[in-house]
Parts: C-alpha cells; structure tokens; sequence
C-alpha cells in the first residue's frame, strides 16, 4: 500500500507570522503583492515566497505551471568520478521536500512517508511537469497521472533559477534535474487513485509512483567510457568531445520538448555515437 504525505501550501494563513512561531510560515500577500500585516504581528518572521522561477507561467490561481527547460550542459569533464563514500556513512536529512517559500506556488507534493529501502534498480525515464501548481507524468494521451514521489525527493531552484528536483538528503548523489526536463524514475507503479486531500487540490485523476527522481546525468562513470571512447574513434580532443556532447544532448532536449508539445511528427535526436549506449 502507497502512503503518502501532503506537503500543502501555506496561503491560507490569515496573518503574517510572529517572531514567537516555532516555524517560520509563508507571508500572507494581497492582490497587490504586499505582505499583509496586522497590529502587534511581525513581518521578519514570515518567509515572503520566492521570485517565480524562470520559464514558469503563473496562472490566475497564483500556482505556476511548467511544461519544458532548457538543459543545462551537462557534461564537464572526461574524468570526473563520484569521490568514495566516507567509511559507513549514512545520508542524513538536510533540507525539507517542498521550502516554505516555495509553497505558495505549489498546490500539493504528494510523498512517500517512508524510504522505500531496497528496489530493484530499473532504468526509467519520464517528464515530470507541473499544471496550475500540480505535479504530472506526461505521457502519451490526454489524460496524464498525477506524481506520486518518493521520499527522497525535494523541490529547489537550482543556481540558474529553474524549478527543479533535488535530493533531501546529503551527501546528494542524485543530482538535480529542472521539471519539463527527462529524469530518471526508477522502478514505476501501476496507475490508482490519489487520496481525496490530492484529488480536491488537483482533480479526479489517476497517479503514478516513481521510487527514484533524479538527474540522468548525475553518474559521470555511466557516460564518461563513452565519450572517451568516441574521442578516441574520432580524433577529437577533450574539449572537442565535450562541447560535441554537450551541444547534441542540449539540442536532443529541446528536440524533445518540441515533440512533446508543438510537433509530434519532428524526427528525435540520437546522441548515442557520443557516449555509446
């Protein structure tokens, strides 16, 4: 049985929050965007929501909606290895899966509640997207699941303002993949029904579970061989590789947003004779 927890947003507060609160809460804003404030309340102890993420869409609602990002390049250099994991280190809780000061934007992150433990390691990949503040699979067809994620997972904005999904734990060693962009999903669910508290907040759809959410490109051993051995076949320096790699996955991206989303019938972009799989 999947059991979730629901990481609401926090716009219903009727005040901004006092400096006494145990946590810091979500600034209430009027139409106008300013913090409204009541006599004796303290504005600095409330978190004002964060900029809108570039290439988000806010709708009338106030939630925000995705459908694609650019990929950043994604590879930096023909050597680069994961350091080794210190002796018996165990990954720790850092940082929550939804930041308050994202909250205002988001109408639900439905989560495991629990760590899966050990799965079986599947390679899967799928385009997580956000409508009107709702997390979606895009699939083939009309009517998308909603994303149920795992308990792993966090929202960010990464360091060129996108939205995107983290890890909460550290050492990260998931990466960070912006929404509207492929990530890699892990072992995948069959659809059911979302609870009730996420079908008032997001519609009568059905859902689907990922036990992983992570950047396909995070592991540098997985891709590094490849592209090693097309300099050698090629002839190419190191850097020629990298900016060849880099530009084809880039292209290959937005190739697939396109598809996606404008033109089904555009051919897609096979990068394959860079990093050889």
């Amino acid at each position: 049985m999947i059991r979730i927890s629901l990481l609401l947003p926090l716009v219903a507060l009727a005040t901004a929050c006092s400096r006494t609160d145990d946590a810091a809460l979500l600034c209430t804003l009027d139409e106008n965007g300013r913090i409204i404030t009541e006599s004796g309340r303290y504005t600095a102890a409330c978190v004002e929501p964060t900029a809108i993420p570039r290439g988000a869409t806010q709708e009338p609602s106030g939630r925000l909606t995705i459908l694609e990002a650019p990929l950043p390049a994604p590879f930096t250099g023909l050597d680069k290895k994961w350091p080794p994991d210190p002796v018996e280190a165990e990954p720790q809780i850092a940082r929550p899966a939804m930041p308050t000061e994202l909250s205002y934007y988001i109408r639900a992150f439905p989560q495991e509640k629990t760590p899966a433990g050990d799965v079986l390691s599947i390679s899967t990949e799928h385009v997580i997207v956000l409508r009107d503040g709702c997390f979606f699979a895009d699939l083939k067809g009309n009517d998308d699941p909603l994303v149920m994620f795992p308990f792993g997972a966090a929202l960010t904005v990464d360091n060129q303002g996108y939205l995107a999904f983290g890890s909460r734990y550290e050492p990260n060693r998931m990466g960070t993949v912006r929404v509207g962009l492929r990530a890699e999903t892990g072992m995948v669910s069959q659809l059911f029904d979302p609870s009730h508290e996420v079908v008032q907040l997001c519609g009568k759809h059905k859902m689907i579970a990922f036990t992983m959410v992570s950047d396909p490109f995070s592991s540098p051993e997985r891709f590094n061989p490849g592209l090693r051995r097309y300099g050698e076949r090629s002839g190419a320096t190191d850097a020629q590789v990298l900016q060849r790699a880099n530009a084809c996955a880039m292209k290959r991206a937005q190739r697939d947003a396109d598809r996606r989303l404008r033109d089904p019938d555009l051919d897609p972009i096979d990068c394959n004779r860079f990093w050889g799989f």
